[in-house]
């Protein structure tokens, strides 16, 4: 009769425990009644609410399926603002200006070495090539004349023979 009662209690609270929100889900999370803890949004829509932009109902209802109210998007993109601004303010943003500017310093001086470096390599290219393509039209030239020589030869020979 003792296990009974027992299980009979159990059962009632397992119950009571299964249909109360934030508990269904072992009590970690269930911040909204209506949001389940799978539901794709439920980590931003937590995120929102701890920042201050969304506020929830006081029977803990996100009310997803509602129309957004222009008023209420008016809120969410004021408080959002807020927020962003609150996060910036008071910032000093000099340390990491003087940083990236000390980097682009650095960059600016490494690309014009190797801009520097490329400009002697390409004269070196440049005269390398107008030496070779000198040699080539000698060659031609020569080459040229010889077969001309040549040509006024064989001719010359068959006028005398």
């Amino acid at each position: 009769m003792r296990r009974a009662a027992c299980l009979v209690v159990g059962l009632a609270v397992l119950s009571m425990w299964a249909m109360t929100p934030g508990l269904a889900d072992g009590g970690t999370g269930g911040m909204f009644v209506d949001v389940p803890t799978t539901h794709s949004a439920y980590n931003a829509i937590r995120d929102l609410v701890s920042r201050g932009i969304i506020v929830i109902g006081a029977g803990g209802e996100f009310s997803g399926n509602a129309p957004l109210l222009r008023y209420d998007a008016a809120e969410w993109l004021y408080r959002a603002i807020r927020n962003v601004e609150g996060t910036r303010a008071g910032t000093d943003y000099g340390p990491q200006v003087a940083s990236l500017e000390t980097r682009v310093s650095s960059l600016d001086a490494t690309m014009s070495r190797e801009i520097q470096a490329l400009k002697v390599q390409l004269a070196q290219v440049s005269q390398t090539a107008n030496a070779e393509v000198a040699q080539k039209a000698q060659t031609a030239f020569v080459l040229g004349v010889t077969g001309v020589v040549l040509a006024l030869a064989a001719v010359a020979l068959a006028l005398w023979f």
